[in-house]
């Protein structure tokens, strides 16, 4: 995409104009003719505009200008670094890196690439030949400041390249880092295909007020990109997808998944069918991604299927088909995809497909590019006929797997490889996801302990039950994660309470009311529990929890430099962690009356547990030297006397409006009268006082 504006007219060094010439440079794309006069003048700018427009030039032409201007850095061998471009993917920034090799090397004007998955040994030997420019990855470059290998105080000016990207990929706090290394008169340079305020923020935040420049800001999609919709059903897409590549004369393809799991599973299934295709996803090595990457620019490959990882900033010349197999859940994109293709000016071609499971994303798409994408008409013929089986892939490896494997494993990788679109023998759909490419949730310490609270479409008395409204079970699978605050989706049990019509009639999503409740599977859920309050408690110690079925007992033990801190005080601080897993266990799981939970410390850890059971179980005997066992104190505990004295207590609250104050119980009676008023929304218990027995005040909530 070119102007009629030739560099000439930006009073370029003569050096840089013939330095761009040599590689065909001679007129301006758009959003250089945009940005190369305010970058030249020192201006902070931000310039928004459509991807393929030639945005890697708009920064790194004014940036290799001001260094040639620049004659006391020009002749200085141990300079420091004068520019930093951070990008927010491996690819990208050897992308980058190239396009200042090939206009700054000619004139002795040197760049070092920075990334992670490379030997940072080699980078810190490169680092000291003085580089001008350095193209970074975030996390790499603050791994070098760290060790002091890079300082960037004098630095001229940082690049943002794919603003919006480097933050919703969670870089922000290292972009921030860094510009905290940085001095305050450094220049801002940022550059997207999409707007995002996060970024604008972060620049407020370091004192810059970047002018904003936007290109076609009300179109995001380049003119010439012809972009359609094919409505099918999960099965009809690799059909589809077979047929269009082969009735594309000299198809030169990308192919986008949303997981890497899937980005192999169609890779090996077009290798099947003889297509030069070839998967590159965030799983691989970097050595492996960069040779995939030139394989695919020397065509030796001509399909290359891909995560998002390659969806932003890649300039790969003569894509003439983009399909998305899943279409985004992120309208941005959309954008980023397609515009891999009709690059420099060229058509280009892109086909989204919609399945059902697809249809919730197509909304925020259309919102964002202001219009809606054409449907393409279908027939039969549109589809290819004995495709050979789609391929077992293992989850763990992403290797096909030998379809002749033993009955068992075959049953296993079958359902793996299936998952997201096929149903179990009781018609249920397979809920196991891929959770490679998402961050789970993260819970503040004081969440931990909260009951849950009912967030679903209507209450409801139980809160150990929580039921959901979407439009997807990855969505309700989410909310029920951050009802019950766990990370762990294997926890989850579901059921379908409710489903609604399809949005399309025969396709699209349907709103479906799924009822869950969490499993008991007790080291699951009170290992990482345990963990976070160790951790927030700043113990040093270990800490094991395991289910003895036979005995019903959930014991854990802490072992640790710190493990004779639950001896003290009569093991206050073992009870006190007893107390929480209680709290903890029986607000979100159903937890049988016979089910027993044993705290010990210490490599004598069930002697240990013996000996506070008997603290904790004996009541209120006085009998001290007898050698009875501990539960014959506990099974003296008239639990059904105790709840129907709280019941005369919560009456007695109820009428008078005024608190009530029972007498002095022991740590086992205060548990039943807890446990028997913690849901009642009408009054709630509070213990008084300090030592083994205490008192329990009931009042109003």
């Amino acid at each position: 995409m070119e102007t009629n504006t030739p560099f000439t007219e930006f009073e370029l060094k003569p050096e840089l104009l013939a330095s761009l010439k040599g590689i065909g440079f001679e007129n301006a794309s758009p959003v250089q003719e945009m940005t190369i006069a305010p970058v030249l003048d020192g201006k902070d700018i931000f310039a928004q505009a459509e991807t393929g427009s030639g945005k890697t030039g708009s920064f790194a032409i004014p940036i290799i200008e001001q260094i040639l201007r620049d004659e006391e850095l020009m002749g200085n061998d141990k300079r420091k670094v004068s520019y930093v471009v951070l990008s927010p993917t491996r690819e990208l920034a050897q992308q980058t890196q190239k396009v200042f090799t090939q206009i700054g090397k000619p004139l002795g004007i040197t760049s070092t690439c920075l990334i992670g998955g490379e030997n940072i040994d080699t980078q810190k030997g490169l680092l000291k030949e003085h580089p001008f420019v350095l193209i970074a990855t975030p996390g790499r470059l603050v791994d070098l400041i760290k060790q002091k290998c890079v300082d960037l105080i004098d630095t001229k000016g940082v690049v943002f390249d794919e603003a919006d990207r480097l933050f919703d990929m969670g870089f922000k706090k290292d972009i921030e880092f860094i510009l905290s290394k940085m001095s305050d008169h450094r220049q801002l340079i940022m550059v997207s295909a999409t707007s995002n305020m996060d970024v604008l923020n972060t620049a407020y935040k370091f004192r810059s007020h970047p002018v904003e420049l936007r290109l076609n800001a009300d179109s995001l999609l380049v003119d010439h990109i012809d972009h359609s919709l094919a409505m099918v059903t999960g099965a009809e897409k690799m059909p589809l997808l077979v047929n269009m590549l082969r009735n594309i004369e000299d198809a030169y393809a990308l192919v986008f998944c949303n997981t890497q799991f899937m980005t192999h599973v169609v890779a090996e299934w077009l290798t099947t069918m003889e297509f030069k295709a070839k998967p590159i996803s965030g799983r691989l090595a970097q050595n492996k991604r960069t040779k995939l990457m030139e394989e695919f620019r020397a065509k030796e490959i001509t399909i290359l299927v891909c995560t998002d990882v390659a969806a932003r900033g890649l300039d790969i010349k003569d894509v003439n088909f983009v399909v998305n197999y899943d279409l985004p859940q992120e309208a941005a994109n959309y954008v980023h995809r397609i515009g891999r293709t009709g690059r420099a000016g060229a058509n280009g071609k892109a086909v989204s497909f919609c399945a059902h499971e697809d249809c919730e994303y197509l909304d925020p798409i259309s919102e964002l590019i202001g219009s809606k994408i054409p449907r393409m008409e279908l027939t039969d013929e549109d589809f290819a006929k004995n495709l050979p089986k789609k391929p077992y892939i293992d989850y763990k490896t992403l290797q096909v797997v030998d379809r002749n494997a033993s009955r068992d494993g075959g049953r296993d990788r079958k359902d793996r490889n299936d998952r997201g679109d096929r149903k179990d023998s009781r018609g249920k759909t397979n809920t196991k996801r891929d959770f490679k490419d998402e961050k789970p949730p993260v819970f503040k310490p004081y969440e931990l302990l909260q009951t849950p609270t009912w967030v679903g479409s209507e209450s409801k008395d139980d809160k150990r039950i929580f039921v959901t409204t979407t439009k997807s079970l990855d969505k309700a699978q989410k909310n029920a994660l951050g009802y019950y605050r766990v990370n762990d989706a294997s926890l989850l049990k579901w059921d379908i309470t409710k489903q609604g019509p399809k949005k399309f009639f025969f396709f699209g999503a349907r709103t479906t009311t799924y009822k869950f409740t969490l499993k008991p599977i007790y080291k699951k859920l009170l290992l990482p529990f345990l963990m976070e309050m160790v951790k927030i408690s700043r113990l040093n110690v270990f800490v094991k929890v395991n289910f003895d079925k036979d005995k019903k007992n959930i014991n854990i033990n802490f072992s640790g430099s710190d493990e004779r801190l639950f001896s003290l005080n009569d093991k206050e601080l073992l009870f006190a962690y007893e107390q929480l897993v209680k709290v903890y266990v029986t607000t979100r799981v159903h937890l049988p009356g016979n089910i027993r939970i044993n705290m010990s410390f210490g490599k004598n850890g069930p002697a240990r547990a013996a000996k506070a059971g008997d603290r904790n179980d004996r009541g209120n005997s006085k009998d001290r030297g007898s050698k009875r066992s501990p539960s014959r104190g506990r099974d003296k505990i008239d639990e059904a006397k105790i709840t129907g004295m709280v019941d005369q207590m919560v009456a007695k609250v109820l009428d008078s409006s005024k608190p009530v104050t029972l007498n002095a119980m022991n740590s086992a009676e205060r548990r039943i009268v807890h446990q028997h008023l913690h849901d009642d929304k009408k009054v709630q218990t509070t213990s008084l006082g300090d030592g083994r027995y205490k008192k329990i005040q009931i009042s109003l909530r």
